[in-house]
């Protein structure tokens, strides 16, 4: 409309809607760009990532590894490098299994802590309250020395290779033959300790198959029963198992021995040592427990059975031993970890809670490059 003048009238409600049109315009604008330089920071972190796994894969000569990674509290990455096999051109992915190895303890320890709060154990009660009396016929005396407590964190005295299984399997090779319940207790019959418990550490894997015994017989649940009450079904870990179904063999990864990594070898049967060697798993599980115990341990939840190390004994100048998990103070930021490298398969674990970051890697051959690539990943986010 026109007025008298001849000049377009002022409409008030034309005019600002105008404005704010424009102000939409730019806003939107703004958060195009922020989106474009966000996501462009993030592919070039996540670049440098793949070409640092890439390039230790082919140094290595590894086949096949799994990664994942927290930042800020989420879950960031998880993903899968390589081939299966050599000979199976399938690819991984976040959902290939990898045997764990000793990253075993850190799940024996949550049952263990789980039953703790259940009043079915006792960190101070000798360890012959828990066991059958047909496992301690013999060794009595010598077994009600040692206190719950001391299996979990190591300062027991029992040898490592105190269970047959130890003693008879050959490093690097797969053991297929199992540990069955009365082998273990043949074993614990003819225990003799290294030294006097609680005067020091050393890490036993024999000491940590006792502790999964010990939760079999205080709660009357075979060990994978427990695995599933306390891991499988509280933190929707489907692939975290004591036995493989068909489906899961059939994206179980193929290991090699890390001494010749052109020899394949098998996952291992570790029967009644499985609790401190044997556990099934992979990078999407381990990732999601992992975001869960980073919380826990921010949060200070001292009570959550993912908090492993309220009690811990000495490894180290700056390392301690918890039920599973160890606590690093030689850097400026406290971290917490723990690992297995066994029979061809490898595991790191390990996150820093001031920094809310994590990483978790599996791979189908060990050695220290595994735990090397890990913490420069890490300290790569921090």
């Amino acid at each position: 409309m026109e007025n008298v003048f001849g000049y377009l009238e002022f409409n008030p409600s034309t005019e600002f809607t105008l404005i704010i049109k424009k102000m939409k315009i730019k806003i939107f604008s703004l958060l195009l760009l922020s989106i474009f330089i966000g996501c462009n920071f993030k592919s070039k972190e996540q670049q440098s990532i793949d070409e640092k796994i890439k390039k230790a894969l082919i140094q290595n000569n590894v086949p096949s590894l799994s990664i994942g990674l927290i930042k800020n509290g989420k879950i960031e990455l998880v993903k899968g490098f390589g081939f299966v096999s050599r000979t199976d051109s399938s690819k991984v992915n976040e959902n290939s299994i990898f045997q764990i190895a000793s990253q075993s303890k850190m799940f024996t320890g949550i049952i263990a802590n789980n039953l703790i709060q259940e009043g079915r154990l006792n960190l101070n009660t000798p360890i012959t309250e828990y066991l059958p009396k047909e496992a301690i016929k013999r060794s009595k005396k010598t077994l009600e020395k040692i206190k719950l407590r001391n299996l979990l964190t190591h300062t027991s005295g029992i040898p490592s290779d105190a269970c047959s299984v130890y003693r008879e399997r050959i490093e690097g090779e797969a053991w297929l033959k199992g540990y069955p319940k009365d082998r273990i207790i043949t074993d614990l019959n003819q225990l003799k300790l290294e030294f006097e418990p609680n005067s020091k550490f050393q890490y036993s894997n024999s000491g940590y198959a006792i502790v999964g015994f010990i939760c079999e017989y205080a709660s009357g649940l075979m060990y994978e029963e427990l695995l599933k009450k306390y891991i499988t079904d509280k933190y929707h870990l489907d692939n975290t198992v004591v036995d493989l179904s068909n489906e899961q063999k059939s994206i179980l990864v193929t290991p090699y021995k890390k001494s010749e990594r052109e020899i394949q070898t098998k996952a291992s049967d570790m029967g009644m040592a499985t609790p401190a060697s044997a556990i099934f798993s992979n990078v999407t599980d381990l990732t999601n427990i992992l975001s869960k115990q980073i919380l826990a341990y921010r949060k200070k939840e001292i009570q959550n059975p993912l908090y492993l190390t309220l009690n811990t004994s000495k490894m180290d100048e700056g390392l301690e031993y918890g039920f599973g998990l160890i606590k690093e103070t030689k850097g400026k930021t406290i971290k917490y970890g723990h690992g297995g490298d066994a029979d061809g398969f490898a595991c790191e674990y390990f996150f820093n809670p001031t920094e809310n970051t994590g990483i978790v890697v599996l791979t189908s051959s060990g050695g220290r490059w595994v735990g090397q690539l890990a913490n420069e990943i890490l300290e790569s986010i921090n």
